[in-house]
C-alpha cells in the first residue's frame, strides 16, 4: 500500500473510532501490511481513480453515489439497519448514516408481508446471481415473495414446475444448499413465486396482473413491469435481477422502493 492510501486508511480508522462507527467501507486497494482496529469491508470491481482530475463537487457527488450502493449491500450482508460507517476513498473520507433516506430499504420493515429471514435470504441470493450469473453468463430473473394463494391467483405456470412434489426442506430458500438449484432454474422463462416463510412454490411462473398502470422508469422490460403489477394487486415483495447490468430492484405496492447497483462488490 502506498503512503497516501496508508495515511487515508489510518485516518479513517481514527475517525471511525471517534464516531463509534460500525465499520470502514474501503474503496482503497486491499493490502495486508497495515493493522486497522475497526472492522473493514473492502469494495472491489470498481475503479474510483477515474475521477481523480475532476472538480471537488464531482468527486463528492461520485463518492456519495458509490457509498449509497455500498451501504445497501452492507445492510443486506450484515443485517445491520442502523449506525454509522466511514467510507475511505483515494481522495476523500466520508461519514455515512446507515439509516439515511437514500437507502432506507430494510427487510425487517415488511415483516407483515414476508418473514424477514426469508426475505434476507432472497436478497442474498439475488446479490449472488447479479454478481456471478450462472457459469459466467449473466442471468436475469425475479423472485415474488408473499401470500402464496394470491400469487398463484395472479400467475400461471409457463413451463413444467421443477419444484412440484418436492419436500419443503429442498424448496426452502433460507437453506443455502438449495441455492444452486435456484440459480439453475433462474435460466428458465418466468419468475419464482415463494411463500412468506421462504418456501419456493414454483419457478417458470408467468405473471398475469395488469401492468398498464405501473409507473416505471423508461428502459425497464416486461419482467419489471409484471413484477410491479403483481405487487400492486397482491401482498407481496418483488425482487428483480436485471440481466443487463445486474441491477437489483425491489418492488412493493407497484413501485420500485430500492435499487441496488451491483457493479461493485463488497468483501467482508
Amino acid at each position: 500500500m502506498n503512503d497516501k492510501n496508508r495515511t487515508l486508511l489510518l485516518a479513517s480508522d481514527q475517525l471511525a473510532k471517534t464516531v463509534n462507527a460500525l465499520a470502514i467501507i474501503s474503496f482503497l486497494p486491499k493490502e495486508s501490511d497495515i493493522i486497522i482496529e475497526t472492522p473493514i469491508v473492502h469494495v472491489v470491481d470498481i475503479q474510483p481513480e477515474i475521477l481523480r482530475d475532476h472538480s471537488m463537487l464531482s468527486l463528492v457527488d461520485y463518492c456519495s453515489n458509490q457509498i449509497v450502493d455500498a451501504v445497501l449491500q452492507y445492510k443486506i450482508l450484515t443485517k445491520v439497519d442502523s449506525g454509522t460507517v466511514v467510507a475511505a476513498f483515494p481522495y476523500a473520507i466520508l461519514i455515512y448514516d446507515v439509516e439515511s433516506q437514500d437507502n432506507n430499504f430494510s427487510v425487517g420493515d415488511y415483516a407483515e408481508i414476508a418473514n424477514p429471514e426469508a426475505l434476507h435470504s432472497v436478497m442474498m441470493l439475488a446479490l449472488e446471481l447479479a454478481h456471478e450469473g450462472r457459469e459466467g453468463r449473466p442471468v436475469g430473473t425475479a423472485f415474488i415473495v408473499g401470500d402464496i394463494k394470491e400469487l398463484k391467483r395472479w400467475s400461471h405456470q409457463g413451463v413444467l414446475n421443477p419444484y412440484e412434489g418436492h419436500p419443503a426442506e429442498v424448496r426452502d430458500v433460507k437453506i443455502r444448499e438449495n441455492w444452486e438449484s435456484v440459480k439453475e432454474f433462474a435460466q428458465l422463462d418466468g419468475v419464482f413465486i415463494i411463500d412468506k416463510n421462504g418456501i419456493i412454490e414454483a419457478s417458470g411462473r408467468y405473471l398475469d396482473a395488469d401492468g398498464r398502470d405501473a409507473n416505471l422508469q423508461s428502459g425497464l422490460g416486461g419482467r419489471h413491469l409484471a413484477t410491479a403489477a403483481i405487487t400492486k394487486v397482491a401482498p407481496a415483495i418483488g425482487i428483480v435481477v436485471s440481466e443487463s447490468g445486474g441491477v437489483i430492484r425491489v418492488f412493493i405496492g407497484g413501485k420500485s422502493i430500492a435499487q441496488i447497483r451491483t457493479d461493485i462488490r463488497l468483501v467482508l
